[in-house]
């Protein structure tokens, strides 16, 4: 996810607010069979999250470029698709990019 925030400090209530927000909505169904500690169990956390987010502040375009295509190849990365054209929810596919070619599979901007 990319933001852009004004104010750094409000940056882990909005992270905070997105994940609760989700948690609450999710249905059960998609995480029931993920195993996660007795701890995380015992607590009510539900095993949709990492424990933490690793914040990353984007120096330069150069910067952007590398995080957007992480982004963008993650589904392939992870075997959901074989193509990121292919993933239905990435943005390459809901703007035009001209600009932006594919090669073994990573965005080439």
């Amino acid at each position: 996810m990319i933001i852009n925030v004004n104010n750094a400090k409000d940056y882990p209530k909005i992270i905070s607010s997105i994940k609760r927000y989700f948690s609450k909505n999710c249905n059960p169904k998609f995480y029931e069979d993920v195993f996660q500690s007795h701890h995380r169990e015992k607590y009510g956390y539900k095993p949709i999250w990492q424990k933490r987010f690793y914040e990353h502040t984007i120096r330069d375009e150069k910067d952007f470029n590398t995080k957007l295509q992480y982004i963008h190849n993650n589904p392939v990365k992870h075997d959901y698709v074989n193509n990121i054209y292919d993933w239905k929810h990435c943005s390459l596919n809901y703007r035009r990019c001209d600009h932006v070619t594919q090669q073994n599979n990573i965005i080439q901007a």
